[in-house]
């Protein structure tokens, strides 16, 4: 006679031994540790390595310090304060991204060359804050502090907005 599990022991009771293939869970764990590593390194390769502007772990406060203010993808507005009081202003309007990129990185350098004494020194401005709208995006926003790191500003901030301003 054929049965379709073990034969019932004495008792009436079936074996509670059960065969489990261990492959598939071994495979799947595999799969898990390997995007694990792959994330792991990911994100070590995807960040970018800055200094908090104003907050705990924030540099020394220094002279100079500039705001990069985004009133939509197309506008920028740079303003260089001296001792917190504004010195200079300059607002950029482009068609292209990189355009405007240029003419931000062409003002930051025309605004610092009377400021840099020996080149090897560290940048004047110490701190620079970067106001984007919600039309800015994430990379267009990488871009540009990518033109303040150019120019040795190391200490970064980025200033949420809400929606409705």
């Amino acid at each position: 006679m054929a049965s379709a599990g073990p034969m019932p022991s004495s008792g009436g009771r079936r074996s509670l031994d059960a065969e489990i293939n261990l492959v598939p869970f071994i495979d799947l764990l595999s799969v898990c540790i390997c995007f694990l590593l792959m994330t792991a390194v990911w994100t070590q390769i995807s960040t970018v390595q800055v200094k908090q502007s104003h907050g705990t772990e924030a540099g020394e406060a220094g002279e100079y310090e500039l705001n990069v203010q985004f009133s939509n993808a197309q506008t920028v507005a740079l303003e260089l304060k001296k001792k917190g009081r504004a010195y200079k202003k300059a607002s950029f309007k482009a068609d292209d991204f990189k355009a405007l990129l240029g003419s931000m990185d062409g003002q930051i350098t025309t605004w610092l060359a009377p400021l840099v004494k020996d080149p090897a020194a560290p940048s004047p401005v110490t701190a620079a804050m970067v106001t984007p709208k919600a039309d800015v995006t994430y990379g267009d926003l990488v871009s540009t502090m990518d033109v303040l790191r150019k120019h040795q500003i190391v200490n970064l901030g980025v200033v949420p907005v809400a929606e409705g301003k």
